[in-house]
């Protein structure tokens, strides 16, 4: 497999593209380590979201996610949504902003190879530092290593999950292991699914005014609307697909539900986005607050001086679904 690796600019800003004879992505270090770009050479497919008309800046420590240009796929760590950590010790209480603080965060870019994008960050509020490792694993599959190390003193507790906002139009499919029966809300009761943790069956649910309703779907951005679900904790899945229709091209991603237990999944119909976005986003608390998901016990901890590492991979495609029938 040949592969280069090389730079470029994106909108001013210096960037690093990672390229094989199927696959190429565009990072933008500056801004998060943001994938500004993710696009299958085969059929000349953009997966991930532009910006639109928004502009593109560096985005201010603190910032609103909703705010900013919205493109592409950024690392939320350590929270989610904004909130006080929570864990006693030296760093209770302090603030933690939207989407967490490293998409916010300038990433080093660290010796290449060839054959990788290495990129790391170290946290502003929290003692850690997050590395995120960019290679193929075959032509047509992205891996992404992570690895995270608690500089600290004290044991850390941690949300992490990928957000990706994948292009995908008013007809796509989000495919989940045969497992996934039941899924919650988890954003607030104005966006039309009930309380947080309202739950709904899946794939096709009822909703709140008793319509019965495909929620694995995905409609046009007219709709203007969202929805943020959450497996349940307790059902532990390790993958999760994407389909185009009626182009029927599909992405898959995979990942070790031991280390990442819990997956999101967001779906903008034109509430933020300017066009439809899906965004299965596994996680490493249930759910998109630290504060909610240490209260919960549904959590991973850090040990002071542990490394930490998981692996997500992206494999794509444009026929023959990889999916259990």
């Amino acid at each position: 497999m040949d592969v280069s690796l090389y730079q470029t600019t994106w909108h001013s800003l210096s960037a690093r593209v990672l390229e094989n004879e199927c696959l190429r992505i565009v990072v933008v270090p500056e801004l998060g380590a943001k994938l500004v770009s993710l696009v299958d050479k085969r059929n000349r497919l953009e997966w991930l979201v532009d910006s639109d008309n928004r502009p593109v800046k560096k985005v201010p420590y603190g910032a609103v996610f909703t705010e900013q240009d919205l493109s592409g796929w950024d690392e939320m760590f350590p929270t989610i949504v904004a909130c006080e950590y929570p864990a006693q010790g030296e760093w209770f209480g302090r603030p933690l902003p939207d989407h967490g603080e490293v998409w916010t965060l300038p990433w080093v870019v660290e010796p290449e190879s060839a054959q990788a994008l290495r990129l790391s960050v170290e946290g502003k509020v929290l003692p850690y530092r997050l590395t995120r490792a960019l290679a193929y694993s075959a032509t047509d599959t992205l891996q992404m290593r992570y690895e995270l190390e608690n500089l600290g003193r004290e044991r850390m507790p941690y949300i992490w999950a990928a957000h990706p906002q994948f292009v995908c139009g008013e007809q796509a499919e989000i495919i989940l292991p045969s497992q996934v029966k039941r899924v919650c809300n988890t954003i607030p009761e104005t966006w039309g699914w009930g309380t947080p943790e309202t739950c709904f069956d899946w794939p096709e649910a009822i909703n709140i005014q008793g319509k019965q309703v495909r929620i694995d779907r995905t409609g046009p951005s007219s709709l203007q609307r969202a929805r943020k679900f959450f497996v349940l904790p307790e059902t532990r899945v390790g993958w999760a697909g994407l389909v185009r229709k009626p182009t029927g091209d599909w992405l898959r991603m995979d990942w070790d539900p031991g280390k990442v237990p819990y997956l999101g999944l967001w779906v903008d119909e034109g509430a933020f986005s300017h066009t439809t976005v899906a965004a299965p986003e596994p996680t490493t608390g249930f759910y998109d607050s630290l504060a909610v998901a240490w209260g919960k016990n549904e959590i991973t901890v850090l040990e002071p001086g542990v490394t930490q590492t998981w692996v997500l991979t992206v494999r794509f495609g444009t026929r023959g679904l990889p999916f259990p029938s």
